[in-house]
């Protein structure tokens, strides 16, 4: 546009200096003939102007007639063939008329001006003008044709910009604004469900301490009476619901795990199915005869058979069917039939089945919200489900006649090898040594290990653990995690590469957090055991830690 505008600028300058060739050829002419007819020719004013008239008509023909890079600067291929061409050569009768009109002018500065030269270039002049006429027309025609293109380049330029406009909004501001958009309602989505998090965290914090009451109730309430009586069965009634509190602390974690959309791990062990339901049916005898609930059960011979699964899980399962059954049943009974059936020597299946007479539930309410039919932690079917879907097994809902529910829960379970029960005895010449900062704990701990077999050294922290290490040499490293002065995880760290010790190291943790197991085991620990621990568990890992060591030192 800049261009143009300039070189609009210019073919204006054009068209003026060639308007002006008409009136200079004119002026001159008019100055001769004034010359003429003086008394007294050839003064100085008249002459004067004449010479400037003529000087200033050959600088705008120079002007006209300019060249730029072999090309005429300002004449069109139509204004070259007017001034250059017959039968106009406007170009060579301007140059005639110049010479023209100065021959006549030094005529009469002599007295010699005839009238028939005076006519010669009036004649002349008035053919010339008629020429200036018609160049200044195409002049004009071409300046015409510049401001055409002009407004053409303008509308082009409008044009343009309203395409790139319409391209930005629609491929630009439009996916912006949807993008946005977009990500406001993902915002907003995220703010809902974080108060919905927030809410059922909540509620589920309050669950679990209501649900956690219950075992806790039994503990205090069965020491009390053993206070009083010291009958062993009290003391039996506490250990299950010491470890129905442990399946408790595993549904938490399990929470966990579902909340933040990851796979739930199982833990299979070696133990008893008898034992396993002990657990839940000792929990919930009591709870049944609050209600005035008749409890029966029908434990098959089958029970007896140790097998290999998520014991806690299982148990966990069976509970949630139970608590279900009593909190929906006001009267009547509640009745739990299991055993195992053994399909071939490596393999059984677990039948559970557990009927009540309360309001019951038909084939497509098997599928309803939990908050609905599974109180307790509320973690129930979504939870029940997916184990059960992980140890491969089915639950179904049927109804119970007349009234009630009958739920069966079949999961297939590993028959364990006799050989894997044989009793390993451990030397008290493997000393142990135990990293933890809570003496409770602590005395537990040494008291397992020293049932185990082995002698025990305690330190409250990693960097006591780290002198001892220096002293003596050590079977078993058993670590706590969160502790003062040096924490597990560093500790670890300078035992394996700082000390440069190979010992197998056992993680005794209350952190169930998938980065914390994850990081001992990148920084060298062998293996993990969850807060609280059981003898038999222990002695499993233990067992599996410490022979490869004792069978070396025999054979050295």
């Amino acid at each position: 546009m800049q261009i143009l505008l300039s070189q609009q600028a210019a073919s204006t300058y054009v068209i003026n200096t060639a308007g002006m060739q008409r009136m200079l050829s004119q002026k001159a002419a008019l100055l001769l003939g004034a010359e003429y007819i003086r008394e007294h020719p050839g003064t100085f004013d008249e002459q004067q102007m004449l010479r400037d008239a003529l000087d200033k008509m050959a600088e705008n023909q120079a002007f006209l007639l300019a060249k730029s890079g072999g090309r005429y600067a300002h004449l069109s291929s139509d204004l070259q063939q007017f001034y250059f061409q017959p039968p106009v050569a406007l170009a060579t009768r301007v140059e005639e008329y110049i010479d023209l009109v100065k021959t006549a002018h030094s005529l009469a500065l002599v007295g010699n001006l005839k009238v028939e030269k005076l006519i010669q270039v009036q004649s002349r002049a008035n053919e010339l003008l008629i020429a200036l006429d018609q160049a200044v027309t195409l002049h004009e025609l071409v300046a015409t044709n510049k401001v055409k293109k002009l407004q053409n380049v303008e509308l082009f330029i409008w044009l343009f910009g309203l395409m790139i406009l319409i391209i930005e909004a629609r491929w630009i501001f439009y996916p912006m604004e949807k993008s946005i958009q977009k990500k406001i309602t993902r915002l907003q989505t995220l703010r809902i469900e974080a108060n919905r998090l927030k809410r059922s965290k909540s509620e589920f914090l309050a669950r679990a301490s209501h649900e956690m009451r219950t075992p806790l109730q039994a503990v205090m309430g069965y020491l009390a009476l053993f206070k009083e009586s010291a009958q062993p069965a009290h003391l039996e009634v506490v250990e299950h619901a010491a470890k129905q509190l442990n399946i408790l602390l595993s549904a938490i974690d399990d929470y966990n795990v579902l909340s933040e959309n990851k796979e739930i791990k199982l833990d299979n062990k070696t133990a008893c199915l008898f034992d396993t339901l002990s657990h839940s049916l000792a929990i919930y005898k009591p709870l049944m005869q609050q209600k005035s609930l008749s409890f029966t059960t029908d434990l098959g011979a089958g029970l007896s058979q140790v097998v290999e699964c998520d014991h806690n899980r299982l148990a966990w399962l069976v509970g949630q069917i139970l608590d279900n059954a009593v909190k929906y049943t006001e009267y009547g009974e509640v009745r739990l039939e299991a055993d195992c059936h053994q399909r071939c020597e490596e393999e059984a299946i677990f039948h559970c089945l557990i009927t009540d007479t309360g309001p019951g539930i038909n084939q497509t309410q098997a599928k309803i919200d939990e908050e609905e039919n599974y109180q307790g932690m509320q973690l129930g079917l979504t939870r029940a489900q997916l184990i059960i879907n992980m140890l491969g097994g089915e639950m179904s809902f049927t109804e119970n006649i007349p009234t009630g529910t009958q739920v069966l829960l079949e999961i297939p379970v590993k028959v364990a090898k006799s050989a894997a029960l044989t009793p390993f005895e451990l030397s008290r010449e493997n000393p142990a040594l135990l990293v933890e900062d809570n003496l409770l704990n602590a005395r537990v701990v040494v008291t397992l290990l020293e049932k185990l077999g082995l002698s025990v050294i305690h330190v409250v922290n990693g960097q006591e653990a780290l002198s001892e290490l220096q002293k003596q040499e050590f079977s078993l490293v058993l670590m706590d995690l969160n502790m003062p002065v040096m924490d597990g995880f560093t500790a670890i760290k300078m035992i394996r590469h700082n000390l440069g010790l190979e010992l197998p190291i056992l993680v005794l943790t209350a952190n169930t957090t998938e980065q914390a197991i994850n990081r001992v085991y990148e920084l060298g620990a062998n293996a993990h055991l969850f807060k609280p621990v059981d003898l038999k568990t222990l002695r499993e890992k233990v067992e599996l830690l410490i022979t490869p060591s004792v069978v070396n030192d025999s054979l050295s």
